[in-house]
């Protein structure tokens, strides 16, 4: 919430003699200002969005996205759904009761707004433009949304099949394999040597796990004897999972690493595809050379594996998959076209067989190196009715949308002054 707080801030403070009407879409005017506040947003420095040129890449990306809301909020205008006054202030209510509460104190908050020139006033009236817009446009798609699902073929897998080249944009479905390497902590020599000496007084009866937990544990599982209740895959950390998985009630494992530290865990039970287990951890913070080493370890691979090493020898020497059973890596089809950010950009232009380059996932807790398979046929038969269903919901509503958008744009005036 700081972020948008800083954006508005960034908005608000553009010079009167650098504001400027970049662009009229229909009646509304698109600023400068909007585009810097955009790039901002979108981790520009300050600096450097101030002082970007209006022919580079990102400038005129951050123009196209203004245009297009823009467009949205004219056609909510014309549709007659742009919000009431009523709406409007009482998401403005709920946006500053969020932004306050990031704050220990009202005059902290209104402390940092006078650091940043800015008022209750004006902040409020500049989300009230915000929000507008912003419900308006989401009323807008909502409506077109529930219109374009009527009309949505009932055979995804039909569909899939006779679409290759819609799919192919929208999804960008792959076969991938991968291998899964945990960024781990250095210099936990100390905590593994502690947490085999407790281990060893649990296993002699000397002390009880949960004792144990209280007395050695360091973080908030402490106080209930290192019980982290019921869990699901994708709850925990990948590496902290896979041991976990493993396990039969009763029978502990460690001491082990995850990127938060070093564990001992006890599994103390199992309900279909959830367990319930307890921990005891030393806490061990990650550092940029922990990610940097675990980086240079892939790019070692990558190398070996583009040398001939066979990707399932690498698999099964390296890789720690988060789930225990899938011993050769092999994801299945993933819908590439749905990641975002360096993982889709590692896999989406990928020939059939070729290796990515490594890539930080998991909030730079983990680094994969990814694999397309030489067979890139799709079974859809493999998914399930429900998972067709929603991918196909995907799809439509792309393929729906970017026509919906252009057919805004031949329709209502779009004038741009770069």
């Amino acid at each position: 919430m700081i972020n948008i707080l800083l954006c508005v801030a960034a908005m608000l403070s553009v010079p009167m003699t650098l504001e400027r009407v970049i662009a009229v879409v229909g009646s509304e005017p698109v600023l400068h200002s909007d585009a810097v506040s955009l790039l901002i947003e979108s981790g520009i420095d300050e600096e450097t969005a101030y002082g970007i040129d209006q022919s580079s890449p990102s400038y005129q990306l951050a123009v196209e996205q203004l245009i297009e809301e823009k467009l949205l909020v004219e056609a909510a205008r014309r549709e007659g759904i742009y919000p009431e006054r009523v709406e409007i202030e009482s998401s403005v209510d709920n946006v500053m009761a969020e932004i306050r509460s990031g704050f220990y104190s009202e005059q902290e908050f209104m402390e940092f707004l006078a650091s940043t020139g800015m008022t209750v006033a004006t902040l409020r009236n500049s989300y009230y433009s915000i929000m507008g817009d912003k419900i308006a446009s989401e009323n807008y798609v909502r409506l077109k949304a529930g219109r374009a699902m009527t009309t949505m073929p009932s055979d995804a897998a039909a569909f899939f099949t006779d679409n290759p080249e819609i799919v192919q944009e929208a999804l960008a479905p792959t076969n991938l394999s991968w291998i899964y390497l945990p960024v781990l902590p250095s210099d936990t020599e100390e905590a593994e040597v502690l947490l085999s000496e407790v281990r060893t007084l649990i296993e002699t009866g000397e002390i009880t796990f949960s004792a144990a937990a209280a007395a050695y544990s360091q973080d908030g599982s402490a106080s209930v004897g290192g019980d982290l209740g019921w869990f699901e895959r994708g709850d925990m950390t990948a590496t902290f999972e896979g041991v976990a998985y493993a396990l039969e009630p009763g029978e502990i494992a460690g001491p082990f690493l995850t990127p938060f530290g070093v564990h001992l865990i006890k599994l103390t039970d199992r309900d279909d595809e959830r367990v319930r287990a307890s921990h005891i951890i030393i806490i061990a913070q990650l550092t940029p050379a922990d990610l940097e080493r675990t980086f240079q370890q892939a790019e070692e691979l990558v190398e070996d594996l583009e040398a001939g090493m066979a990707f399932a020898d690498a698999v099964a020497e390296f890789s720690f998959d988060p789930d225990p059973h899938n011993t050769d890596g092999f994801l299945g089809t993933v819908n590439a076209g749905a990641w975002e950010g360096e993982m889709r950009e590692a896999v989406i232009n990928l020939s059939p067989g070729e290796v990515s380059r490594p890539v930080a996932i998991e909030q730079d807790m983990a680094v994969a190196v990814f694999k397309t398979g030489e067979d890139q046929n799709i079974d859809w038969t493999v998914f399930t009715s429900d998972e067709l269903t929603s991918m196909l919901q995907s799809v439509y509503w792309k393929t729906y949308y970017s026509e919906m958008v252009e057919s805004l744009r031949a329709d209502i005036p779009v004038v741009i002054n770069l």
